[in-house]
């Protein structure tokens, strides 16, 4: 008993167990002899057959999408027998390779604005940094209460993005590789939509676990398909300019973040709104319980906020020593995320149904199925690339030049406040720190681009030295200059010293992710190209998931020995007075965020220098010390023994 069904245009005789075909000799050629004109499917082009066929004797293999297939040749019959395994497949037929492949004449330069609009999407990543104020002071709205969450609970969502990340594409890149560009933009769709929509969901509800899993889980899923699949693509498009080619697309990564830093402020100030004001400082009863501040409201004692002169531009309508109620108020951050949700979802879905992949790999696949074995470009097998010390090596330097980069994007927007608001309030207020972090996304669009070009100019391995020679002294000398803002002079050199050395970081940290591919495929071949890919890019999910941490934590170090040696200047009555309990218990106050060092300046004796300009110096020195051992390990890659590769006939 046998089933006929229409498989690549050809008429196929399936028995029940296992797949029987036999095809007639006219009909179709043998895929074991010369070259020959393929049927045609209902789209007008030929089937793809996107693998190598072999041949010994009469036997003829050639891998399909749907399976393998074995030709045997029937001299007696004038036919050709062929079986057939099948693989079943997730993917629908619309999203599969086959329906892909571009028409007669694509301008090649047309297969970028998909796979950009889908790069930018989840590039908005890079954007992190300016919810960390917001989902900071949730509770408090105007400043954070002792209900909020630390920046060292928020900071680790976009570390968590990373890993998840980096775990996919180790684990499923040879999965994505399989299941084509369009298939994966839909899933990177599915993925990151759905998690910025549950983030929003769990900032309105304040929900830590909510955040963590859908910015961080489901985001890091949506980041793994929509970043892999869509460069792989691009190197199949322009294998005479890997560089530039992967440069440009990795440039609207980088670029995500320029368009969604200002309209994500934007989209703060329409969701904003201000808590409840219940009066004036001066005329109202505040008590201090463990380091909060409450007052009677209807009865019921409940925690309040008071507006002082560090927070007034927070918000506009606030009023300086008012005391308002938690909870009453809204930062705007969750509706923000459900909007982006919405926004990014119609783009990424756009841009995934809209890719295409080039006709030479159909043509090349015909090619090999249809006539007598070539050689292909040597490549290191993937059970091989963990035995050669140069991956190892590119991992530590690929995870040492990216600590810099990951550790200012995630807190740009907070550390460009702390060190410079004070110091310098007239320039530097919340607008220009947005604008900070805008500007850090071209950097690191033009770092994607210009160290690209050049790395096709000077080599790969050239262009990551020049990240170390010109890194490290940045690193150590930023520290130097900002501390002239800490004398108190208004000069604003040190401030655009600090803009300047840390757009030269984000840049070479963009060229660093803008030239990877290339290397990878310069340096291991190209036939693995994408699965060798993802298990390299798990070194940068290695330097964001250390480097934010070990920043906050040397940054809370920091800063708890700034407020010890304010304190030791703060009158102990004028203490008491100003927060409701004794400096012996400054612990817990500093940790209900009621003592905070722009708080402790105003007590302190006139002339005592901000310490806050400082608060970075030891991570910006252990950033310093991962790029020189960045350095060391891109010296020390040498290239590959020729004998470690092979090539497939």
């Amino acid at each position: 008993m046998a089933a006929s069904t229409m498989r690549h245009g050809c008429l196929l005789s399936l028995p029940l167990q296992g797949v029987r075909m036999t095809v007639p000799t006219l009909q179709r050629a043998r895929m074991s002899r010369g070259p020959t004109t393929r049927p045609q499917t209902a789209s007008g082009y030929p089937p793809a057959v996107p693998a190598v066929a072999a041949s010994a004797g009469n036997l003829g293999l050639a891998r399909w999408n749907s399976g393998v297939s074995a030709v045997v040749d029937n001299k007696d019959t004038k036919s050709e027998t062929v079986v057939v395994e099948e693989e079943k497949t997730w993917v629908p037929e619309f999203l599969r390779r086959e329906k892909m492949m571009a028409p007669e004449g694509f301008n090649r330069w047309m297969a970028l604005p998909p796979v950009i609009a889908i790069q930018a999407s989840v590039g908005s990543l890079y954007a992190w940094s300016i919810f960390n104020g917001p989902l900071c002071r949730e509770v408090g709205v105007i400043t954070s209460s002792s209900a909020d969450w630390g920046l060292a609970e928020v900071v680790p969502i976009f570390s968590t993005t990373a890993v998840v990340f980096g775990c996919s594409v180790w684990g499923l890149g040879q999965f994505i590789e399989k299941a084509g560009p369009r298939a994966c933009g839909v899933l990177s769709t599915a993925f990151w939509g759905g998690g910025l929509a549950v983030a929003g969901i769990g900032a309105d509800l304040h929900s830590l676990p909510l955040l963590y899993a859908g910015y961080g889980v489901l985001g890091g899923l949506g980041f793994a398909f929509g970043y892999i699949s869509p460069l792989a693509n691009m190197v199949r498009w322009f294998p005479d300019k890997k560089g530039v080619a992967t440069g440009l697309a990795v440039g609207g990564f980088g670029s995500g973040a320029l368009m969604a830093v200002p309209f994500s402020e934007w989209l703060f100030t329409k969701y904003r709104k201000l808590p409840e004001l219940l009066g004036n400082k001066s005329d109202m009863a505040i008590v201090q319980d463990g380091g909060r501040l409450l007052t009677d409201v209807q009865g019921q004692l409940k925690e309040v906020v008071v507006a002082t002169a560090d927070t007034l531009g927070t918000m506009p309508g606030l009023v300086e020593n008012g005391v308002y109620l938690t909870g009453t108020g809204a930062t705007g951050v969750g509706p923000t995320f459900l909007t982006l949700s919405a926004l990014y979802t119609g783009v990424m879905l756009t841009g995934a149904l809209n890719q295409k992949l080039p006709r030479s790999e159909f043509i090349k696949a015909e090619t090999t199925s249809t006539s007598a074995p070539t050689t292909t470009e040597p490549y290191i097998p993937l059970d091989t690339l963990t035995k050669l010390p140069q991956f190892y090596l590119i991992w530590l330097g690929i995870m040492g030049n990216a600590v810099a980069g990951v550790c200012i994007i995630s807190c740009a927007k907070t550390i460009m406040s702390e060190i410079f608001g004070s110091q310098l309030p007239a320039y530097v207020d919340g607008a220009f720190c947005a604008s900070y972090v805008a500007g850090l996304s071209l950097a690191n669009l033009s770092g994607r681009l210009v160290w690209a070009t050049t790395s096709d100019i000077i080599g790969r391995r050239p262009a990551y030295l020049c990240f170390g020679v010109l890194g490290v002294p940045t690193l150590i000398g930023i520290p130097y200059l900002t501390s002239m803002a800490a004398s108190g002079d208004t000069t604003t050199v040190p401030l655009w010293g600090f803009v300047a050395g840390s757009s030269l970081l984000i840049s070479m940290y963009g060229g660093l992710l803008g030239i990877l591919p290339a290397f990878v495929s310069d340096t291991f071949g190209s036939k693995n190209a994408t699965s060798i890919f993802g298990r390299c890019m798990t070194g940068w999910t290695a330097a964001a998931l250390v480097g934010p941490r070990l920043m906050t934590n040397l940054r809370q170090s920091s800063y708890d020995d700034a407020v010890g040696d304010l304190v030791e200047k703060v009158d102990p009555v004028k203490f008491n007075d100003a927060f409701g309990g004794s400096i012996d218990q400054v612990q817990a106050l500093v940790d209900a965020k009621t003592v905070t060092i722009p708080r402790l300046l105003e007590l302190c004796p006139p002339g005592t220098l901000d310490p806050s300009i400082g608060l970075y110096d030891s991570s910006l020195y252990m950033m310093a010390g991962a790029l020189g051992g960045a350095f060391v390990c891109n010296a020390l890659v040498t290239p590959i023994d020729k004998k470690k590769f092979v090539t497939d006939k």
